[in-house]
């Protein structure tokens, strides 16, 4: 007579989904055929196929309404055979819900190849693309709009990327997209899936192949792609332009472009995050008895006041004058160093007013 799969659980008739899922991994792995001794590896491994196909039915709700209905001959228990099932190791993945019990017994990439999440093999996807661009600092300040040229895959026109006319379901994997590939492992006998080597993942095929792609529905083109620089970029920092890289096979997803940004170096200004410092050069005469300067910002000229008495080093601080902060945030501020530049020759004139001036101070 069958086992009920309570019992092989040791649950209770009306046990919560909680209660169910938390006896079978206690029992699985006290029971996992990786952990058998050598000498009761056959008890280990009809254990664990017995409560596999109990955890498999009382797990699904569906299944188990019938089971609760009807016992076990709602439906036939699929014969083992020699080794596993792959049902046994997909209910044991599901349990765990993840990949830290198969690295502690020791085969976590043995489950990834065997049990991939994917129902379906995807065709190749494009590559991305990466490339520089020089910009100056004004472009940095004020944002651009650039056009890049750009030799690179791009969809079919002539099939709309599908590789030819006419689609039909591929005969090899039957729509499916992979193949189901038997190997054997020292856990027994598995199924693999891989994709499929007549359709390359489509699960689908043309009657007539295109003759402008030659099938790979993609081509090579010359194409202008506008490039939107925002306003405060920094050097070194990378745009990204989603599906502007290498179109994928047969309509798959494209991939990326990326951009990277140098900004070259300005004549006068030098620039720290979003604050801009530009040295001023001044006289003595304009340092002592003060002055107004005509001098250059990154948003054009403005009139500065030089205060009397303005120190050599001294900073004076132009707020909101610097590089746009991304996103809208402000700006920052330019920062102004005075350098007071002392004549290397001095007239006689010269000379006799500096010694009275340094006598009576």
């Amino acid at each position: 007579m069958a086992q009920d799969y309570y019992e092989v659980l040791g649950v209770d008739k009306g046990a919560e989904e909680g209660e169910i899922k938390k006896a079978y991994r206690k029992l699985a792995l006290k029971y996992h055929p990786d952990r058998a001794p050598e000498s009761k590896k056959k008890e280990y491994e009809e254990k664990f196929k017995e409560i596999s196909q109990a955890y498999r039915i009382l797990s699904d709700k569906e299944k188990k309404a019938q089971y609760d209905q009807f016992g076990q001959t709602f439906e036939g228990q699929a014969p083992f055979g020699q080794g596993f099932s792959q049902q046994d190791f997909h209910s044991f993945y599901d349990a765990f819900g993840g990949e830290d019990i198969f690295e502690d017994l020791g085969f976590s990439r043995i489950f990834e190849e065997i049990f991939g999440r994917r129902t379906r093999a995807t065709a190749q996807a494009g590559d991305d693309i990466s490339i520089d661009m020089e910009i100056s600092l004004e472009d940095a300040y004020h944002g651009l709009e650039k056009e890049v040229d750009l030799r690179k895959l791009v969809s079919c026109s002539e099939c709309q990327g599908k590789g030819g006319k006419k689609l039909k379901k591929c005969s090899v994997c039957q729509g499916s997209g992979y193949q189901q590939i038997q190997s054997r492992s020292i856990l027994g006998y598995f199924i693999q899936q891989r994709p499929c080597s007549e359709c390359q993942g489509r699960g689908e095929v043309p009657e007539e192949e295109c003759s402008h792609c030659r099938g790979q529905g993609r081509i090579k083109e010359n194409k202008k792609i506008k490039v939107i620089v925002p306003q405060g970029i920094e050097n070194g920092q990378t745009l990204r332009l989603s599906g502007q890289g290498q179109a994928g096979k047969h309509g798959s997803q494209s991939g990326d472009l990326f951009v990277s940004i140098h900004i070259k170096e300005h004549k006068y200004f030098k620039r720290q995050s979003d604050n801009l410092f530009y040295e001023l050069v001044v006289n003595f005469t304009q340092a002592s008895l003060g002055d107004r300067i005509e001098i250059p910002t990154i948003d054009g000229e403005i009139n500065l006041k030089i205060p009397s008495g303005t120190q050599p080093g001294e900073l004076i601080e132009l707020k909101g004058k610097g590089m746009p902060r991304l996103y809208g945030r402000g700006k920052g501020d330019m920062i102004i160093r005075i350098r007071v530049e002392v004549p290397k020759k001095l007239s006689r004139q010269q000379k006799k007013l500096i010694k009275e001036l340094s006598k009576s101070s």
